[in-house]
């Protein structure tokens, strides 16, 4: 593993954070310890090389992403994970507010960017990663690097669509660029009431958003000043702050240079032409700049050994366990008994949320929304929720979006409940499991649709030329070319269906692991990401991966307890 560690005398707290250069996710946690005086050693985890993917890394972040934060022992993983953790235990320069509604917005703003993420992700491998890999290597070379680190098939498959630059159709990188593009419009229409994203003042959800909008340009999409005004004036403001320029990294810099000065596009568009139909003047400027990046990147095309990883260290950790996050305040917060939830009921993150109202006693109603129509991309509920997304929470005039934030809110409401703890680091656990069961979407979202929306949809005499008179006014074609591969049959994946089928079913065996060390996914106590777990993997079997409580059966007895839990009726089974 070429990875590096840098290591900062004052860090007297033993926090590690794995990280990468290029990583908007590693950079808010950079910029948000440097808000809050925090000093740190840093291992750089190789992305271009897929070190993330590598078992030892996989070990201790079961994601298999960047960042990941070591306190000490304590292992946190997910960037928003991470910086609410470390808001929790250094109560210094707070950047979470400690109010359940502003809290909620924040959280709702961080949810608005993962959602992002995923237009944004795809484009980036099809626009900068995959054009500077195929000028780095070839075929051969690139699976060869990547294999060094990972033996998965789903892996390497990933790496050669990469390469081959089949990450996205011409048609759905268009489509990419709209939604991003509205995406940020979204942030723009925010700024209109105030200079900043969430109250009257700088917050997590600043440094959540930015480190992302500011890699617009790296795949070629201006944030223009005469569309994006406010935008482009609150980038401004945030690069005042000495953090945010701190955190920009040689190779960020390199990029944006290069995107600014058109290079970028140029060997994307190069590199994707046979090399018999480049000029010789092409392939010299192509030689050369492979050439750079072979030196500094240090590609000798041997086999070198890997240095280990290093491992979270024992002992002890500053601030003690102790630490209790301050609890917050539910004045002026409207009726409980107005809670609405709009929700299809089948969805694993609207089926958690129904089973803890339950749990929690309180009272609301449903209305469901009919994911199969795409009711949910229609105007009706992109004014509730800009973001097109279900679950959505009404209550009185507050709207909320995303499970986890719903959750927590709703767990605000109900007082000191044991569905998310009270101490830092209990607490972040809960959140991690909930990243880890956030992290099975990109595989689980084109199973769902084909094997549970699909269905329903064919009993119903829906077919791909119908789609016109049955889909409401107004939904975006995109979606509707979604919703019309699903009814033929092929949505699409990353790599293939049968792959993902893998790649959950692994997530299967690594909850099953971690049962053996404690009653709960979390812990000692039962907490909602155990509801949230359950929820999905109760589905697995209808996408075509079996649960065999026999070769798992810490799994199966954790099955068995949710299902005697008041509010597992409400869950659909697979």
């Amino acid at each position: 593993m070429q990875s590096e560690i840098t290591r900062h005398p004052s860090n007297r707290h033993g926090l590690l954070l794995y990280d990468f250069g290029g990583s908007p996710c590693a950079r808010r946690v950079r910029i948000s310890l440097l808000e809050k005086g925090l000093d740190w050693d840093t291992q750089t985890i190789d992305l271009s090389r897929m070190e993330q993917r590598s078992p030892e890394y996989l070990a201790i972040n079961p994601n298999g992403l960047v960042p990941t934060l070591a306190h000490g022992e304590r292992v946190i993983w997910e960037s928003n994970v991470i910086t609410q953790y470390l808001d929790d235990l250094f109560a210094e320069q707070p950047l979470y507010p400690d109010d359940p509604w502003q809290l909620a917005q924040v959280r709702m703003w961080q949810a608005a960017e993962q959602a992002m993420a995923k237009d944004y992700r795809p484009l980036m491998y099809q626009r900068l990663i995959g054009p500077m890999l195929r000028l780095k290597y070839s075929l051969d070379e690139a699976l060869a690097v990547a294999a060094r680190s990972t033996e998965n098939p789903a892996d390497l498959d990933w790496e050669r669509r990469v390469w081959n630059l089949a990450v996205l159709t011409p048609t759905e990188q268009l489509q990419a660029e709209a939604r991003l593009h509205g995406w940020l419009d979204k942030v723009e229409t925010a700024l209109q009431a105030s200079d900043f994203l969430v109250g009257n003042g700088f917050s997590q959800a600043e440094i959540s958003i930015y480190p992302r909008v500011a890699m617009y340009p790296y795949i070629g999409l201006r944030i223009a000043a005469d569309r994006y005004p406010r935008t482009h004036a609150w980038m401004q403001r945030l690069e005042c702050r000495p953090s945010f320029p701190r955190t920009q990294t040689p190779q960020d810099r390199a990029v944006l240079r290069l995107a600014r000065i058109g290079l970028l596009p140029w060997i994307a568009r190069e590199v994707a032409r046979a090399p018999a139909e480049r000029s010789m003047g092409t392939r010299l400027g192509l030689s050369l700049l492979r050439l750079l990046l072979r030196l500094g990147t240090g590609w000798a095309g041997d086999e070198r050994a890997r240095p280990p990883l290093k491992k979270p260290a024992n002992g002890l950790v500053l601030p003690a366990a102790g630490v209790t996050r301050p609890r917050p305040s539910i004045a002026r917060a409207p009726a409980i008994d107005g809670l609405v939830l709009h929700e299809y009921a089948s969805a694993p993150e609207c089926a958690r949320l129904r089973w803890l109202l339950i749990e929690l006693g309180l009272p609301f109603s449903s209305r469901e929304v009919d994911l199969g129509r795409l009711a949910h991309k229609a105007p009706d509920a992109l004014r509730l929720n800009p973001f097109g997304e279900l679950p959505i929470l009404e209550h009185g005039e507050r709207v909320l979006y995303d499970s986890g934030t719903i959750a927590e809110y709703l767990a605000s409401l109900a007082g000191d409940t044991p569905w998310f703890p009270r101490e830092a680091l209990a607490l972040a656990r809960v959140r991690m499991w909930l990243a880890f069961d956030a992290g099975m979407h990109k595989e689980f979202r084109p199973l769902y649709w084909l094997h549970c929306v699909r269905p329903a949809l064919l009993d119903q005499k829906i077919s791909p030329d119908a789609l016109d008179t049955w889909i409401p006014p107004g939904v975006s074609i995109s979606h509707v070319d979604w919703l019309r591969s699903v009814l033929q049959g092929q949505p699409r994946f990353d790599s293939s269906a049968e792959h993902a089928r893998s790649i959950l079913a692994a997530r299967l065996q690594k909850i099953d692991q971690e049962l053996a060390s404690r009653p709960w996914i979390a812990g000692e106590q039962l907490s909602f990401a155990d509801l949230a777990l359950f929820t999905r993997v109760t589905l697995f079997p209808s996408l075509g991966i079996a649960i065999d409580t026999t070769a798992l059966p810490r799994l199966g007895d954790w099955m068995q307890r949710l299902r005697a839990r008041p509010g597992s009726a409400v869950v659909a089974s697979g």
